[in-house]
């Protein structure tokens, strides 16, 4: 249809790209993966399990197997793969989580106004929902909340181990976790390292961090869970803050209220650790081994966030020396995550 060039065949793997990413949504929010964890299932008795019809959900679940996501068999029987493991999410923070925090429809709303937004200046989600993200997400709609905090702790469980083999946190006393929502970062970090935690973010979003903790073994005493703006002020006590995407969000203006308020609150010669996927410089490859397009999801970060989307090196660089830091060390990780530490002046 497209032709057979290898130029065309590219471009029809974009186009056809959100059939693939709808099919995985419907079939992972149904909980498919989830009951073929037990085994092959005939596309009966998984409309059954689903409240779906039989012969259109064949037509999905025919559709994900030919991707490789379930296996079929004889008898419209359909089988659990490694690709569909990793969508449980029935268990620990997952890839299924992060699929279905992306691809849900509010999400999906506001890429429509993709196009529209250049135009306007206007943020696509608030345009499409009359609030920003926070509000709508972490205020009125639990359910996407809950996904959103399962993402997130998916990518930190995902690049942990990477993580603490090239960057030692037990050179500091307390750690504050900036943005760190319900705290599954720091609780890796305390329990890793044996230092004192900080978990710092908007009310809303540490409102559940202490029962979280609490789940993986780490009390209050270990980490003090703070609720505050970043814009307006930080609490002392910590000789390293650790921002992991935070920055993300910010426009360049207030990035730099962000990180002023950093160096308020630490004392001399205090660090920033920033871990953020760093979009690659003109020339450098564009995909991580993790499959991670950086360019790509900083157009994900500008349709959530007014002024928001990830960086170069050099951008953060820049950010944080006007800002009062300067850049000791970048380590790569070997994942999409890189670590920049930066001292105060």
């Amino acid at each position: 249809m497209l032709g057979t060039t290898s130029a065309s065949n590219k471009l029809a793997k974009m186009i056809y790209g959100y059939w693939q990413s709808q099919c995985l949504y419907v079939a992972t929010n149904l909980g498919i993966p989830n009951l073929l964890q037990s085994g092959p299932m005939t596309v009966e008795n998984i409309a059954k399990e689903t409240s779906t019809k039989v012969e259109t959900l064949y037509v999905v679940l025919r559709a994900l197997a030919h991707l490789g996501v379930f296996a079929e068999k004889p008898g419209r029987v359909f089988a659990p793969t490694e690709l569909s493991e990793l969508l449980i999410t029935n268990a620990e923070p997952s890839l299924g989580h992060f699929l279905l925090h992306v691809t849900e429809p509010v999400m999906w709303d506001a890429w429509r106004e993709l196009g529209n937004s250049l135009k306007t200046g206007e943020v696509p989600f608030e345009r499409v929902h009359g609030k920003n993200f926070y509000d709508f997400f972490m205020a009125e709609n639990p359910d996407s909340k809950n996904l959103f905090n399962n993402a997130m702790s998916f990518l930190t469980n995902q690049a942990i181990d990477s993580l603490f083999e090239v960057y030692d946190f037990g050179q500091f006393n307390t750690v504050m976790d900036l943005g760190g929502n319900r705290g599954s970062l720091i609780a890796h970090i305390v329990k890793k390292f044996g230092c004192k935690g900080i978990l710092f973010d908007l009310p809303v979003e540490v409102e559940i961090a202490p029962a979280f903790l609490a789940s993986q073994g780490v009390s209050c005493e270990q980490v003090q869970v703070v609720g505050g703006n970043a814009l307006d002020s930080l609490p002392k006590g910590a000789e390293a803050i650790v921002m992991k995407y935070f920055l993300s969000v910010f426009s360049v203006e207030d990035a730099r209220r962000v990180i002023t308020r950093c160096r308020e609150a630490l004392p001399k010669q205090g660090k920033v650790v920033l871990l953020q996927t760093l979009v690659p410089p003109r020339g450098a490859p564009v995909e991580y081994p993790d499959g991670t397009i950086p360019g790509l999801a900083a157009v994900q970060m500008m349709i959530t966030n007014p002024g928001g989307y990830w960086r170069t090196e050099q951008e953060y660089k820049e950010l944080f020396e006007t800002s009062g830091f300067q850049l000791e060390k970048v380590i790569y990780t070997g994942t999409s995550l890189t670590v920049m530490e930066f001292s105060t002046l």
